[in-house]
């Protein structure tokens, strides 16, 4: 469930933003440009004529940022949004802390921005704001989870059994990235 949420908030965050197109040098003398579409700790994926490559960081040599930016942004949708009641925000509020979304979000946009040159980093902390991030998930929670889910999911997060859920399954999904990287990267290459 959480990896869903940031991949949303993830993809909310890049549609949002300006987009550049940029040039990935690989190590086997191959170069590629595109718009980048998700770049991760271990892997690239860049947009290269309509179809995105997916490249892991061991494969590549360096990447040059065009200065030009392309706005990946759909117009404005003049629709509002709805409107979340107030107990409704408490309680996607708490369900967002107690589970550990919050700052999970939070640890990875101090990655992101971490990893990014030094010139992007001021540009980058304005982009990702959290208070932004939140406002943009309360409707998304409010559409799924009626109140009393939401009660009942972080009374579940407050036991023994939800905060061990929130200590492992970081690193199971660290374990079995690493594991599928492994696995990728023992195939023969085409």
């Amino acid at each position: 469930m959480k990896n869903k949420l940031f991949a949303v908030v993830f993809l909310l965050i890049i549609i949002a933003s300006p987009a550049h197109a940029e040039t990935i040098y690989l190590k086997d003398g191959r170069v590629v440009t595109g718009k980048i579409i998700n770049r991760g700790a271990a892997d690239v994926t860049i947009k290269e004529g309509g179809a995105p490559r997916h490249y892991f960081s061991d494969q590549i040599l360096r990447i040059e940022q065009d200065d030009a930016p392309v706005s990946l942004a759909a117009p404005a949708d003049p629709a509002p949004k709805p409107v979340v009641s107030a107990e409704k925000v408490v309680l996607i509020t708490e369900f967002i802390e107690v589970s550990g979304i919050r700052q999970s979000i939070q640890a990875i946009i101090d990655r992101i921005i971490a990893q990014s040159p030094p010139e992007k980093q001021t540009e980058l902390k304005s982009v990702f704001d959290m208070q932004g991030i939140m406002r943009e998930l309360m409707p998304i929670y409010d559409k799924y989870y009626s109140s009393e889910e939401l009660k009942e999911i972080s009374a579940f997060y407050r036991t023994p059994a939800g905060q061990k859920m929130i200590e492992v399954t970081p690193k199971i999904m660290n374990e079995f990235l690493q594991a599928s990287v492994d696995a990728i990267k023992q195939r023969p290459k085409p």
